[in-house]
């Protein structure tokens, strides 16, 4: 990720419609996880926080690891500790360390190798323990956006089903989220791809107007209740439920 996002995702990640409904999701799935009242969590990836702060509100230890020192600066502003400067390719935990491990937009980076992520994030997950990953949607979805945030590849169902395919892990659900955004922000992507420049490349993260950012919020949390019966085969987002056997 460009110096400059881990700012802007610090500034914008607690309001931003996006965000929280990426959350609302993450707490749907770590709910269904049934963990222990002991549990102990790894957020892989955790930027600046927000996510690692969401697990901390059902798991009584969590710990955080990102390999970028800047981002840990963020997440330390919100009082998080328990914070590793660490790669995701290596990570320097013991084997079954974890009861639930949260990884969210990572895998989609340059810096990244999906076989030994993956193969990371399950040796240090306790069996019977969940691991709960999100990954952006649809490789035609790449733009100046995913350059920002040094994204070098988006999924399908199918290619996660690949990706994450070892076997220590067995999958328990995946589903895509944010499918009744998907139409404006397909829309949005063409129109920005027009406007894109040759200089440093700029992220999606900003706030839209207060209207607007409730107004998506709403169709996120509309989603959401409805998706227990009425799940979509397509969205922004594909997020991934696995069990450690």
């Amino acid at each position: 990720m460009e110096a400059g996002e881990y700012r802007k995702m610090f500034e914008v990640e607690d309001t931003l419609w996006w965000h929280r409904g990426l959350r609302l999701f993450f707490a749907d799935a770590i709910r269904s996880a049934a963990l222990p009242a002991d549990a102990v969590a790894l957020d892989a990836g955790c930027g600046s926080g927000a996510n690692m702060a969401l697990l901390g509100e059902s798991v009584p230890r969590v710990v955080g690891c990102d390999l970028v020192e800047r981002a840990l600066l963020f997440a330390r502003l919100r009082g998080l500790k328990r914070l590793v400067a660490a790669d995701i390719n290596r990570l320097p935990f013991r084997e079954g360390s974890f009861d639930c491990v949260l990884c969210s937009d990572v895998f989609e980076c340059e810096e990244v190798d999906e076989r030994h992520a993956i193969s990371e994030l399950a040796r240090v997950t306790k069996r019977g323990g969940r691991l709960i990953i999100g990954v952006a949607a649809y490789q035609f979805l790449l733009s100046e956006h995913d350059r920002a945030v040094h994204s070098v590849r988006r999924y399908t169902k199918a290619r996660a089903r690949t990706a994450f395919a070892i076997p220590a892990l067995r999958i328990v659900r995946m589903r895509y989220r944010f499918g009744w955004v998907l139409l404006p922000v397909v829309l949005y992507r063409m129109v920005r791809r027009r406007q894109d420049g040759t200089g440093l490349p700029r992220s999606d993260l900003f706030l839209p107007s207060r209207f607007l950012n409730a107004l998506l919020f709403w169709i996120v949390r509309w989603e959401r209740s409805v998706s227990r019966w009425l799940p979509l085969p397509f969205g922004t987002t594909v997020l991934v439920e696995l069990r450690r056997v």
